[in-house]
């Protein structure tokens, strides 16, 4: 079988044409691209930058979520309005805290 995808880009980017793709990887690319919303093309590419930049699945994982945690704390920043002071509320958190469980480290 013979297929190809070809990516068109601006000027400054280059076109890729993939040859004889097995029909079996070309589904499964097009399920992996619907489950993850991208279009086959933005699928192609996100596994092409990630095998090439070596970043692991993990790796994607963790950078978008601590940039989305990011974003949420910047988009706080500076807007905490209290007329206690920063020891204050760190006493009122501690002392609202539970003592937790037991925890025996004796092994018999």
């Amino acid at each position: 079988m013979r297929f190809e995808v070809k990516m068109k880009w601006s000027e400054k980017m280059a076109c890729v044409t993939v040859r004889d793709l097995p029909a079996k990887t070309l589904s499964a690319l097009k399920k992996r691209a619907g489950m993850n919303r991208r279009s086959l093309n933005g699928e192609i590419l996100y596994i092409f930058d990630r095998v090439v930049s070596g970043l692991s699945e993990f790796d994607v994982i963790r950078e978008t979520r601590a940039a989305r945690q990011l974003a949420a704390l910047r988009a706080v920043a500076g807007k905490w309005v209290d007329d206690r002071s920063a020891e204050e509320i760190i006493a009122e958190i501690e002392g609202a805290r539970t003592p937790g469980r037991e925890v025996d480290f004796d092994i018999a």
